[in-house]
């Protein structure tokens, strides 16, 4: 009988159906915002410049707070799914003791 772990098949697949879906969905925000700005009526032009002045207006104090958070989750992120990785060679290994 093969060794099927269905959890470890949950998680890889709604990972990977996850990471798509998102990909594909900020990937049309973006081309839809581009397209929608790239008009050459007067008052698309104008928030053209009014997105670019706030851009360079951007206080990176407050940013990196922000940016801060974000590396944090990362890191618990990477320790989750190093203790899932542990756990699952525990597993291994205690499957292949004789008994």
């Amino acid at each position: 009988m093969p060794d099927l772990d269905f959890f470890n098949f949950f998680r890889w697949t709604l990972g990977t159906i996850g990471t798509v879906y998102v990909t594909v969905l900020t990937l049309q925000a973006l081309r839809e915002w581009l397209l929608f700005l790239a008009g050459s009526d007067r008052y698309i032009g104008l928030l053209r410049r009014y997105l670019f002045v706030h851009g360079l207006r951007l206080r990176f104090r407050t940013f990196w707070g922000d940016v801060l958070i974000c590396l944090l989750l990362c890191a618990i992120f990477g320790i989750v799914w190093h203790a899932h990785t542990l756990i699952h060679q525990i597993g291994d290994t205690l499957r292949d003791v004789p008994r």
